[in-house]
């Protein structure tokens, strides 16, 4: 599963983006400050899901993980990445 992921990382990527926006937008109330925190954490963490997607450092905060890290470590983070952009696009 995560090879076809991999396969089509740069769609995957494009997605998340569409879809942090969109969903901002469609949940627009007025507040400005909302809008910007959700579609910003929605982006923060969608750029770990993909840099790992492409092999690339996927970093969470201040720290984060290279290519050469453990392997189940980086698919960790990436899964706990994924898990909070989905947090945040459903309950925020």
């Amino acid at each position: 599963m995560i090879e076809v992921l991999k396969k089509y990382k740069h769609c995957v990527g494009l997605i998340l983006l569409i879809v942090a926006v969109v969903g901002g937008f469609i949940r627009f109330d007025g507040s400005w400050q909302r809008l910007f925190s959700m579609v910003l954490a929605q982006l923060w963490f969608g750029q770990a899901v993909y840099n790992y997607l492409r092999d690339g450092w996927v970093s969470i905060g201040p720290g984060g993980m290279g290519r050469n890290a453990d392997p189940r470590l980086r698919r960790g983070l990436a899964g706990f990445a994924f898990f909070l952009y989905l947090t945040v696009f459903f309950l925020f």
